[in-house]
């Protein structure tokens, strides 16, 4: 604790002199070059972080309460050089309500701080040298079903453990990766602890978090540029469940045509017991199947994505799909069935669901475009059974960087749902960041 309140002393201090600093920091491109001597490894480093405000407003026609929310805040992150391939790094989280929000929970969003939060979020040992990226401490991870939600929170879902990566020195496109997770931090949380995301605010989609010692994973991932890509991973989340995830997207280039490339792609997910299993877990058979075909260019891409999830009586939520630690309303899954508000990692249903995408980019715009339609099962549910239904969900992304710095992003969500909780409703998502200091890959913040 002691530890944890004198970076958070130090941040609040190094806010206002890194905005005054943030001209001779801008002119540093971010690298980690080999320092000269232990000495210089300790004094030098760069200061770098974002400021961020988010207003997030949600209107239901059921009988949840509306929920409007806004903070500001945002990180200042520090990263020292590299010494014989080690470096360090901490990353401290902020976010204010200034008097804004609701003192009653209910009419404020979960995954959006309502109250003042400050957190000592990252803080790890980092060894970069013969292919291998490994880093233990507080972390970011970037991972299928365990990361860090970019751009959805204020303040990302971190961890605490160890583990990294290893790029194949006769395949570079090849890297292979693990980690071993003792604590985790939700969105809006100012602790590291044992429980998983679990237990959004609707109760007819929702999972209890499960004291547990956290997870354990392996994966490889294969990636070329405008080319193939693949990926299989290995969980186990201690007293949950085990699951095996692979996936790969080809690019036709044999059909290409005037810069557009047609590519197909299909993913397979299963979830079975683990040991030691905490209540309600049990029983845990769950198969998906997801298959996308589309066609893209330099800046726009089209797709359908189609996705199965098989009902089985005997099994747990009758088959249902479900991830611990990437289970809020938001799908940070790399499973595309969903979309912002709704989609089948939330449901507790087995069923089969239908999407379409539209993705525009370029060095300044960001349009997405979606629809999802969610034919849902009969779900043995965990508190009560819930019966078959059908969703239907649609939003729109647009971002723009204002300047190389500076981005603004809008998006608007409207669910069609037969649900009496919630009955339709709708959202709207607005996000300002502004970056100061040495620029930094995103998930470096």
């Amino acid at each position: 604790m002691g530890c944890d309140n004198f970076f958070r002393l130090a941040a609040f201090t190094l806010f206002p002199l890194a905005l005054l600093c943030e001209k001779s920091y801008a002119e540093m491109p971010y690298s980690q070059q080999d320092s000269d001597s232990f000495n210089a490894w300790l004094s030098e480093g760069g200061i770098s972080g974002e400021l961020k405000t988010m207003q997030f407003f949600k209107e239901f026609s059921g009988t949840v309460e509306n929920k409007h929310t806004h903070a500001f805040g945002g990180d200042i992150q520090y990263r020292s050089p590299q010494w014989h391939g080690l470096s360090f790094g901490l990353g401290d989280y902020a976010s204010w309500n200034l008097g804004l929000n609701s003192s009653n929970e209910d009419k404020t969003e979960v995954y959006l701080p309502s109250d003042n939060v400050n957190v000592l979020g990252k803080a790890f040992l980092r060894y970069q040298g013969y292919g291998l990226d490994v880093q233990g401490g507080r972390i970011g991870l970037d991972t299928p079903f365990a990361n860090e939600g970019n751009g959805r929170t204020m303040i990302p879902l971190l961890y605490q453990g160890y583990g990294g990566s290893y790029a194949l020195p006769f395949a570079r496109q090849v890297n292979l990766y693990g980690y071993r997770i003792y604590r985790f931090k939700p969105g809006s949380s100012d602790t590291f602890g044992k429980g998983d995301v679990g237990a959004p605010e609707v109760d007819e989609t929702s999972l209890p978090s499960v004291d547990s010692d956290g997870f354990s994973t392996v994966g490889l991932r294969y990636g070329q540029r405008y080319g193939a890509t693949a990926e299989a991973w290995y969980y186990h989340f201690d007293k949950r469940a085990q699951l095996a995830y692979t996936g790969a997207e080809i690019p036709i280039s044999g059909l290409a045509v005037s810069g557009w490339t047609p590519f197909v792609g299909a993913q397979y997910l299963h979830e079975w017991d683990a040991s030691d299993q905490a209540w309600p877990y049990q029983n845990i058979d769950t198969d998906l199947y997801s298959a996308r075909i589309g066609i893209r260019n330099r800046n726009h891409s089209f797709s359908i994505i189609t996705t199965q999830v098989p009902s089985k009586d005997n099994a747990f939520l009758n088959g249902a799909y479900f991830a611990p630690y990437s289970f809020g309303i938001y799908n940070t899954t790399p499973i595309e069935d969903g979309q912002p508000l709704a989609s089948m990692v939330t449901s507790n249903q087995p069923g089969n669901s239908l999407a379409l995408r539209y993705v525009y980019h370029n060095d300044q715009w960001l349009t997405v475009l979606g629809y999802t339609r969610l034919n849902l099962k009969s779900s043995s549910g965990v508190y009560y059974p819930l019966a078959a239904e059908n969703v239907n969900a649609g939003f729109m992304i647009l971002g723009y960087n204002l300047t190389q710095r500076l981005n603004i992003q809008f998006e608007f969500d409207y669910v069609n749902s037969p649900s009496t909780v919630t009955g339709n409703y709708h959202a709207e998502r607005l996000r300002l960041v502004y970056k100061f200091g040495s620029l930094m890959p995103d998930s470096e913040y």
